[in-house]
């Protein structure tokens, strides 16, 4: 990598640090096609580590980088999800999750990253479903014990009509229920609705820029690979088609 070479013992290292830790048994069996797979990915991950090294040193960023990771969503919150790793690939997800450094670079590398407003508000736009507050009533037994905060989906559909046509005050029922006739009182409405975009302008902005932030680290990776990394045949990444072991095909 350069002039930066990646020892086997380095992998060796790795793989022993992995199959004496918690999730051992979950890997495959060494010697086998999935055992020299694993080495591979293992390569992928050592060469992408000093890559990111290498980068930060020409930043001039501490090489011991500490702290918890921003509060955003993504690999670079600290949680690996299947949908992050399918946007940036899985060695720059798994990259941001397990290393502070990388997301020092990431964050370098990105600071003058924006989202246009429209990007933005179109976000908003197309995914109203996930800025509407439902409408929620606290309904109680004749009793007076409470039954809690019910949602329209959430009692069968008579006794819901029932409740959700009901002012607070009113009495709901009876009604067919499970166990017996329901009568339930409305004690207070909670309106639903639409939160309007500038309430959750910050929300968006801040979500998609983290998306951003994590493709154009991925991207980067991907340059910074093919301008400087050689690797030694048998040590191809796992799916690559040419090394004999491969078992993703198009």
């Amino acid at each position: 990598m350069g002039e930066r070479p990646i020892p086997v013992a380095l992998v060796d290292a790795r793989e022993r640090e992995l199959r004496s830790g918690p999730l051992a048994a979950r890997l495959p069996p060494p010697g086998g096609a999935e055992g020299r797979n694993l080495r591979r990915w293992l390569v992928q991950m050592l060469v992408a580590e000093a890559l990111v090294e290498q980068e930060a040193a020409a930043l001039g960023l501490p090489a011991a980088v500490s702290g918890s990771p921003p509060a955003v969503n993504g690999p670079a919150a600290g949680g690996l999800t299947l949908p992050a790793a399918l946007r940036s690939g899985g060695v720059a997800a798994a990259l941001l999750v397990a290393m502070p450094l990388a997301r020092a670079v990431r964050t370098a590398l990105t600071a003058g990253l924006r989202v246009p407003e429209e990007e933005i508000r179109a976000y908003y736009d197309r995914n109203l479903d996930r800025f509407t507050r439902p409408e929620v009533r606290y309904v109680t037994w004749p009793g007076g014990d409470p039954l809690g905060p019910v949602r329209r989906g959430e009692l069968p559909s008579a006794l819901e009509d029932a409740v959700f046509r009901a002012r607070p005050g009113e009495v709901a029922g009876p009604l067919p229920g499970s166990g017996g006739p329901w009568t339930l009182r409305v004690d207070r409405v909670v309106p639903g609705g639409i939160r309007p975009y500038r309430a959750v302008r910050a929300e968006i902005a801040a979500e998609l820029g983290a998306v951003a932030a994590d493709r154009a680290f991925a991207a980067w990776l991907d340059r910074r690979h093919a301008e400087r990394v050689r690797l030694a045949p048998g040590y191809e990444h796992p799916a690559d088609p040419r090394h004999p072991d491969a078992t993703h095909h198009h």
